[in-house]
């Protein structure tokens, strides 16, 4: 494969990991609030080539995607909840879950 036609495909993918769905994730209904989770992407790569008698090309890549913060929105009222690096995914959801469950039974005590 050309180098021409390696750096053009690895770039269309790149922009594919890249878009801002990946960055900013789909909301998640609970109750009357919805929270969007918001991510920090990252992406590394290379690529080479050699034009001769054969054509030798390569290429290299990676990326990551780390959860960063949710965005809780209610009504007119946004926040943002930011996930520290010192503590886990897990652990900032586990603070969220209290509020929900709250949230939830008051929610169906008025239905009642």
């Amino acid at each position: 494969m050309a180098i021409e036609k390696l750096a053009e495909t690895l770039l269309e993918k790149l922009r594919f990991i890249t878009q801002a769905e990946t960055v900013i994730g789909k909301p998640i209904q609970a109750g009357e609030s919805t929270i969007v989770p918001v991510s920090r992407v990252s992406v590394g790569f290379g690529f080479g080539g050699h034009q001769s008698k054969g054509d030798t090309s390569a290429s290299g890549g990676g990326a990551s995607v780390e959860p960063v913060a949710f965005l809780v929105i209610k009504g007119d009222d946004v926040r943002i909840m930011p996930i520290s690096k010192d503590s886990s995914l897990v652990g900032k959801v586990m603070d969220i879950v209290p509020d929900v469950v709250n949230k939830f039974s008051a929610k169906k005590k008025d239905a009642e």
